[in-house]
């Protein structure tokens, strides 16, 4: 069986659930690891749609360097991929693509939404774009676990 974990924004009442890719599987398995964690949730807003996770508390120290991993441009990957970036200490920052991208960077990728629950993920971005452009005052935050 896969190792799927969930995805939950409880203010907002969705979740998803996550697999992981055919590369950098180790991440995958680290990130389960560290779970379960929570944070604030937040949107990009100078690259494109994409949810971002900053200092995302973790129990372990991400042990990899970037270059020793697999990574993807962000423009070319798939809606609901996940991207890591490197922190120093127990923390993460994590993005996750819901729409269209235009900033032609590479990260390591190493987890994607399920294809069924693509569409709720659409959905919470398409919200908290509209919390970011301050349509709504709310506060959401996200909360991953098994």
């Amino acid at each position: 069986m896969e190792k799927i974990f969930k995805m939950e924004w409880p203010e907002l009442g969705k979740n998803v659930r996550v697999k992981p890719i055919s590369h950098n599987i180790e991440v995958y398995d680290w990130f389960l690891s560290n779970l379960p964690t929570e944070c604030l949730q937040t949107v990009t807003v100078v690259a494109g749609y994409s949810l971002f996770m900053l200092n995302l508390p973790l129990k372990q120290s991400f042990p990899w360097k970037q270059k020793e991993l697999i990574c993807e441009n962000i423009v070319d990957m798939p809606k609901g991929r996940f991207t890591f970036f490197n922190t120093v200490g127990k923390t993460a920052n994590l993005s996750c693509k819901f729409g269209l991208v235009t900033e032609p960077m590479s990260y390591v990728t190493w987890a994607e939404v399920v294809e069924e629950d693509k569409k709720i993920l659409v959905e919470v971005g398409e919200k908290l774009w509209s919390i970011a452009m301050g349509v709504n005052k709310e506060i959401v935050t996200v909360k991953f676990y098994q």
